[in-house]
């Protein structure tokens, strides 16, 4: 089973269509991720020793000092980091098609602001706003190509492909916390995705509900940086064409190149 740690920037609610969101994954065999805060804590915040928000305030020396040792941790690690920037119009434009991919055509209902979610056996009947849909959805479509993509480079003690793959994924930092209906459809598809041939395994969805995912203060790192470096427009690590163990795989859509 592969855990994976996962945090946007700056929310996951595309309110604005020409505003930038990023996600940042880091995907273990080990849950490797989940030590990097005592690494990289007493290095970035000799005071505290612990991981700040990247959004804090007076926090440039703690930036500047996160873009010179995460690529090293990151490089010496065994670890899959996975980056996804898209414009907010972008996300609620898809939202039809990645309906439609997915197979979810009976059970996502588009009906103008509201999307109605039913004859999902994982999960209730409820409704939501299409912008928090299309957010959940488009989310959950990079995950399952990521899902394939990182299944393909692993191999066993024998060097043979994985037929198929399980994830252990912790959702807990959407809007209204984990019994609201953002988590609660991030939930439902995540566990509908191996009967709907999304993925060759499982997704598993835990929610932390006393600690939260010790590996999501570094992701809250990696995707504020992430999304600096694209509004810089250069990027402080380099950057793979697949994902692979010790190095960033980064998609960046919008309505030009999605």
């Amino acid at each position: 089973m592969l855990i994976a740690s996962m945090d946007h920037s700056p929310q996951e609610i595309p309110n604005h269509r020409d505003v930038w969101h990023t996600s940042a994954l880091l995907v273990s065999v080990s849950a490797e991720q989940w030590g990097w805060g005592e690494t990289l804590g007493p290095l970035l915040n000799p005071q505290r020793k612990k991981l700040r928000k990247w959004a804090a305030r007076r926090a440039d020396r703690y930036r500047s000092e996160f873009r010179r040792q995460f690529p090293m941790v990151l490089a010496g690690s065994s670890v899959f980091a996975l980056g996804l920037s898209v414009q907010g119009g972008t996300i609620i434009d898809s939202l039809p098609e990645l309906i439609a991919q997915m197979g979810l055509d009976q059970n996502l209902r588009v009906s103008g602001q509201q999307v109605t979610i039913v004859g999902l056996a994982s999960g209730p009947n409820f409704t939501i706003s299409t912008v928090q849909a299309a957010s959940v959805i488009y989310l959950m479509h990079f995950i399952c190509r990521m899902h394939a993509l990182i299944r393909d480079e692993l191999r066993d003690g024998e060097g043979a492909q994985f037929v198929s793959c399980d994830w252990q994924i912790s959702p807990d930092n959407f809007p209204l916390g984990v019994d609201g209906p953002m988590a609660a459809l991030f939930s439902i598809a995540a566990n509908s995705a191996a009967n709907l041939r999304l993925v060759s395994g499982n997704l598993r969805v835990l929610t932390h509900y006393l600690h939260g995912d010790p590996g999501v203060d570094v992701c809250d790192n990696l995707a504020g940086m992430l999304k600096d470096d694209l509004a810089r427009g250069s990027c402080t690590l380099e950057c793979f064409e697949r994902p692979t163990m010790g190095g960033m795989y980064w998609e960046i859509h919008s309505a030009d190149n999605v």
